[in-house]
């Protein structure tokens, strides 16, 4: 054995942890860990896991495509047992809270930071870069998130310390993506198998939700969505993720020589996005759905069994809706309850409420906002937004306007823009469905507020270079 080892050098292990991390499927080994972690409540061990790996494909890939779903894979480390979260079934632990805990993390976390900074210094070490329109915009941004609640009433630092860090994400994440990738069909793919691998993990505690809850969750005919609660998340982040997972599966399905069963899976994907009982999820869902299809059936290798099959799924759809169109109705009535009120005035649920009081922190305080930690009273998630988060406007337009005031406002309309003239600059198929995701996010993001939460705005930062940059021949 030690003639074995003697004989293996270090270059050539290194090349063997390379090509692993590189290879393409290598996210199934990524969500295969993670799920027997949440399952055993190894929590330490799946962020040790996902950010050492994290710190080695930035060290070690000469391109670094394989972090972008990697990231993915960040937003589903809490298991059940250890989430701080205090709704449906759990109770509240104080596992990320304990010192000892908290300090490794953090410690993670700075691994990051540093392997990320060390390769963005090396790239640009005598190279020339030219800014893109892009970068411009997010480094506006990032400004106006560091100067959010700047001469408010009551600012305190802990508006700095998140404005600090969503900049680092923005702008440092698509920063080192971008300047360390090469837009090529092949690592579009890539990108997709790994939406492939964590919609698979997805999917699989869905399931095992709904086998060991399903009387908890679905009953009186209806789906109870506080019974659709996981250790990282709830009913809206749980399917949300589904939704933005349907575009880069259908990437798969227009390349495919077996892109239908790609798509049948795709169709899968929105039913299990709907079984999570959120309305945003199933918005998000069904758009996303519908124009990955109708893209399909114009551009596909097997268009013409796609369009088979959406057509077979549309006529599907019409006639179970005409057939329990009373059951329908009134599924459909239950859906808007909290959305208006009985004058058919638009509620959303609370969300006009807190749109007005966005409103009011912008007139508070026009340039700069009231800050992110001003305090939108509600939609709180026990456990974590009393900890880790500020409580949020559930709007994209809202929450800069009362947290970033006029600066905030400008700079992200630019910011929109500049992805929008990013994406029509040169359009490709490709660049289609992975901005389609990024297009769901923000739509669904009208209702809520993932691209503020941290980990999901990883995900954002590190999918605008696939989305808007110039695809590679």
């Amino acid at each position: 054995m030690k003639e074995f080892f003697k004989k293996i050098s270090f270059k050539e292990a290194l090349n063997a942890v390379k090509r692993l991390l590189g290879w393409r499927f290598f996210p199934f080994i990524t969500a295969a860990i993670l799920l027997a972690c949440y399952y055993l409540s190894w929590d330490l061990v799946a962020v040790y896991y996902a950010c050492l790996t994290a710190v080695l494909m930035l060290l070690l890939l000469d391109d670094v495509t394989p972090i972008v779903p990697h990231f993915l894979f960040m937003n589903v480390l809490v298991s059940e047992k250890n989430s701080p979260l205090k709704l449906g079934l759990l109770s509240g632990s104080d596992f990320y809270t304990r010192t000892e805990n908290l300090a490794q993390i953090a410690v993670l976390i700075c691994l990051i930071i540093i392997a990320a900074c060390v390769r963005i210094a090396l790239l640009a070490k005598g190279k020339k870069i030219t800014p893109s329109l892009i970068f411009v915009s997010l480094v506006l941004l990032a400004a106006a998130f560091i100067l959010n609640g700047v001469g408010s009433n009551g600012y305190e630092v802990n508006n700095l310390l998140y404005g600090a860090v969503l900049a680092f994400i923005m702008l440092g994440i698509y920063s080192v993506i971008v300047l360390n990738v090469k837009l090529t069909e092949k690592n579009f793919i890539n990108i997709a198998y790994g939406f492939l691998a964590f919609s698979a993990l997805l999917t699989i505690e869905l399931a095992v939700k709904y086998a060991t809850n399903f009387d908890k969750i679905l009953y009186d005919g209806y789906i109870h969505k506080g019974g659709v609660v996981l250790g990282w998340g709830v009913w809206n982040n749980i399917g949300t993720f589904f939704a933005i997972c349907i575009p880069p599966i259908c990437l798969l399905a227009a390349k495919s020589k077996y892109g239908y069963l790609f798509y049948l899976y795709a169709a899968l994907l929105t039913v299990c996005a709907f079984l999570t009982g959120s309305r945003q999820a199933m918005l998000g869902s069904l758009f996303a759905f519908t124009a990955s299809s109708i893209a399909l059936t114009v551009k596909s290798r097997t268009r013409l069994v796609n369009a088979i099959i959406f057509g077979v799924l549309a006529a599907a759809a019409i006639i179970t809706v005409a057939v329990l169109w009373d059951k329908v109705s009134e599924t459909i009535q239950r859906l808007l309850q909290g959305i208006f009120n009985d004058e058919g005035e638009y509620l959303g649920n609370g969300r006009t409420r807190l749109f007005k009081l966005a409103l009011k922190y912008f007139n508070a305080s026009p340039l700069f906002g009231s800050g992110f930690f001003a305090g939108f009273e509600s939609f709180e998630l026990v456990g974590i937004t009393d900890k880790f988060l500020p409580t949020f406007a559930h709007n994209t337009i809202g929450e800069i306007l009362g947290t970033c005031g006029l600066i905030g406002i400008i700079t992200y309309l630019f910011h929109r823009a500049s992805t929008v003239v990013g994406f029509f600059r040169k359009p490709t198929q490709n660049k289609f469905y992975i901005a389609l995701s990024l297009l769901t996010l923000l739509i669904i993001c009208l209702f809520d507020n993932y691209i503020f939460y941290l980990l999901p705005t990883l995900v954002y930062a590190a999918m605008l270079p696939f989305a808007c940059g110039k695809e590679e021949a």
